[in-house]
């Protein structure tokens, strides 16, 4: 299916999840972002029952909790989780969005040099998040990549895992445990054509 055969308000749909998802992964990995109004740990102890139910009340509220303002939790109401079924319509939108339209660049022979930065924040995203599930949708990503026509020739597991690695805004370790996972769980897959 090519841009121009999908119905104009899919393609605002996608346009716009595109859009939203990359301003949130820009947002989210910045390493200067500060929360206002990130509760110390001690104070959010002494008022968890109050902020409990400050956050039922509110949906649209969150509890940021972390040391030097720094978040490293959030409270916030089960009315805003995001139910399975859409979570992974979003994701698989976003992912097949990014197998047809990611400025992927490539090296003389063919192999892709980078995967993308969109790619590369919400996978790392995923990572962090549940790693089967980053799995899950690299496999599936790595199947649209290979089936889609921009790429000169079919990509190697190997070529997309290097292509990930500056892409992704992982450390090194990281990095190398997806690699290993990928090539443990993936290999006999996507065999080198």
């Amino acid at each position: 299916m090519f841009w121009n055969d999908i119905p104009m308000t899919s393609r605002l749909v996608h346009r716009d999840v595109h859009e939203l998802v990359h301003l949130y992964v820009q947002a989210r990995y910045r390493e200067d972002v500060t929360l206002p109004n990130v509760m110390p740990v001690s104070e959010f102890r002494a008022e968890a029952t109050k902020l409990i139910k400050y956050v039922a009340a509110n949906p649209g509220r969150r509890v940021y909790v972390g040391a030097n303002r720094r978040p490293e939790a959030v409270l916030t109401s089960l009315a805003t989780d995001m139910p399975f079924p859409v979570r992974q319509t979003l994701l698989d939108t976003f992912f097949s969005y990014l197998a047809e339209h990611s400025p992927w660049s490539f090296a003389a022979d063919g192999g892709l040099l980078h995967i993308g930065d969109d790619f590369g924040g919400l996978f790392a995203w995923l990572w962090r998040a549940d790693q089967n599930e980053a799995m899950d949708h690299l496999e599936r990503y790595i199947r649209l990549i290979r089936a889609s026509e921009r790429p000169p020739r079919v990509q190697t597991l190997e070529e997309i895992l290097l292509a990930m690695q500056f892409a992704a805004d992982l450390t090194d370790e990281e990095y190398h445990a997806i690699r290993d996972r990928a090539r443990k769980e993936l290999a006999d897959r996507f065999p080198d054509e």
